[in-house]
């Protein structure tokens, strides 16, 4: 595949993740899932930031190309997953919502495969496989879901800002 065809890729899907995001934070419980949204970004950008640095994952192919890190999947498509995945799982048990981030986890993997395969969108280096990509969204995914538990938890509706 080539650059223009990885190019206008990209740019299809920022606008189908600024598209969902309107669409999922419309939805009950906004804040919560505003907060889902921007936790995930923070996350997500340290730990890509991080996994590039030390060269595991490279993205030769990005959009704004002065940036080494993948800003699509940092800051629009992982935490839009992220709120999708918080929205299924908010009143489900540990059990539950551990099932339930395969639903997520697993067709994310399967999908960065095929671009590390196919594209020149990301490319695996220094032992970085599926696997890595797997443990990794998985934990991300549960991370985010107890950080929204513990918060839910701490202000139980004591704080009403709207």
């Amino acid at each position: 595949m080539g650059r223009k065809f990885e190019k206008n890729l990209i740019k299809s899907l920022y606008f189908f993740g600024i598209g969902s995001f309107i669409y999922s934070i419309k939805k009950p419980l906004a804040k919560d899932w505003l907060l889902v949204f921007f936790i995930k970004s923070y996350y997500a950008s340290l730990v890509d930031q991080l996994v590039v640095n030390k060269g595991y994952v490279e993205y030769p192919t990005r959009i704004p190309s002065k940036v080494k890190t993948s800003l699509l999947f940092d800051y629009i498509l992982f935490p839009l997953a992220c709120v999708f995945y918080n929205q299924l799982t908010k009143d489900s048990r540990i059990l539950q919502c551990l099932l339930k981030v395969l639903y997520f986890s697993v067709p994310m993997t399967i999908t960065e495969l095929w671009l590390e395969k196919n594209t020149q969108l990301v490319k695996y280096k220094k032992g970085w496989n599926w696997i890595t990509t797997f443990n990794s969204l998985s934990f991300s995914f549960l991370l985010v879901r107890f950080s929204m538990s513990v918060i839910r938890r701490l202000f139980n509706n004591k704080y009403d800002l709207s």
